[in-house]
This record gives structure tokens, sequence and C-alpha cells, in this order.
């Protein structure tokens, strides 16, 4: 499915979905062949520096990218293991294939998609 198949999230902001929920999460991972999480808080440096990065991936790639803020939504984060601040998953079919941890550029992101 084509990230234009996107449902149940929440604000999209610059190609950004921004979960809401932990059934809205699993619902956009499980609906969309390949999917790219995230995991962040607003006061991480790195994180802001990993968004713009994000933003420019969004418009590019047939997958959508959600948003997980790791302060408001702990138990995702937990359930993912995520340890360190920003990390970025890829899924694909609903599985964690590829983590990546630390800022990390398009480019090796959009391998990871290919």
């Amino acid at each position: 499915m084509s990230s234009d198949s996107v449902s149940g999230g929440g604000a999209d902001t610059n190609g950004i979905v921004d979960v809401e929920s932990a059934e809205s999460f699993r619902e956009i991972v499980t609906a969309n062949e390949r999917v790219v999480v995230d995991y962040f808080a607003d006061w991480c440096g790195p994180c802001k520096q990993q968004t713009p990065i994000l933003e420019e991936l969004a418009g590019t790639v047939d997958a959508p990218v959600l948003g997980v803020d790791t302060d408001e939504h702990a138990g995702l984060a937990a359930e993912a293991s995520v340890r360190s601040i920003p990390t970025v998953a890829i899924y694909r079919d609903g599985e964690e294939v590829e983590r990546f941890v630390g800022v990390t550029g398009a480019d090796e992101i959009r391998a990871a998609l290919a």
C-alpha cells in the first residue's frame, strides 16, 4: 500500500504523522507494506537534527513516516526496546526489519526501504 493509505494517525506535520495512540500506531504499521518510525522526544537535541531529514524523506518515499514521542508513548518505546533517541525503525509487513540509532541520513534510510 502507498503512504496515501495512511489512516488512523494523528496530525500530519510536514509529512511526518504524529502517532496519537498505540492503536493508531499498530493500525498504520499493519496497514502499510513499509513504514518508517521515528522515536523521539521534544527535548532531544539530536532528534531536532533528525526531524528535517525525515521531513525531506517523507516526500520522496512510498511509505508513511510516523513520529512517536517517547515521553507521550513510553509504552510503545518500551515495547520496541528503544533505549536511545533518536531511533529510526523500518517496518516491513508489520515487523521491524532495520533500526538506526542516532542521527541517520536520508540515503541510509532510503536504502533500507529498498
